[in-house]
């Protein structure tokens, strides 16, 4: 058995946590370039929408089931959230599950009308009205902070892993299997 060997499916877990919390605190910093009273286009307003779904999305999967790992949990990583973490990791995942990943009808936005633009022509216009709110904008930095945090703690657990052992080498890419 070698070193590589010796890696278990959480200790793997615990790694790819770590590049999906680095996207998530990535797509949250962009979020947070963005200033409460900056006015912006629709267009850009859907540009930072991206980042916080992907920020959502990234956040939420070491968290989610999936073929051949474990779920990651904030015990795991040594982590005791506060009240307030707590309540947004709950909202995070809220947003996920009815927003972001599924199209929950209790928390759909959207608005559809038709008019005639020509009194002499039948021809009716439909005009089209979707959600491009930003849900977490006013938590923007207590989230980056909160996913610092689980940075911390998951890169520290990476870390007391590897001491006292002998080096460990490992890879798992999928493309060395094509």
């Amino acid at each position: 058995m070698s070193q590589a060997d010796e890696l278990t499916d959480a200790d793997i877990r615990v790694l790819q946590s770590i590049t999906d919390f680095q996207m998530a605190i990535s797509a949250v910093t962009f979020l947070c370039e963005l200033e409460p009273d900056q006015r912006i286009s629709r267009v850009e307003r859907r540009r930072y929408r991206c980042f916080e779904d992907t920020a959502i999305v990234s956040y939420c999967r070491p968290f989610t089931q999936s073929k051949g790992l474990p779920t990651l949990s904030l015990k795991k990583l040594g982590v005791k959230p506060t009240t307030e973490q707590q309540v947004l990791h709950d909202r995070l995942w809220e947003r996920r599950n009815k927003v972001v990943a599924h199209t929950d009808i209790d928390r759909m936005r959207l608005a559809m009308s038709s008019f005639q633009p020509f009194d002499d022509h039948p021809v009716m216009l439909p005009m089209m009205d979707f959600d491009d709110g930003l849900a977490f904008f006013n938590e923007r930095h207590e989230w980056e902070e909160w996913v610092q945090l689980l940075i911390h703690r998951a890169t520290k657990s990476v870390f007391d892993r590897v001491q006292g052992r002998l080096p460990i080498r490992f890879r798992r890419d999928h493309a060395d299997d094509r």
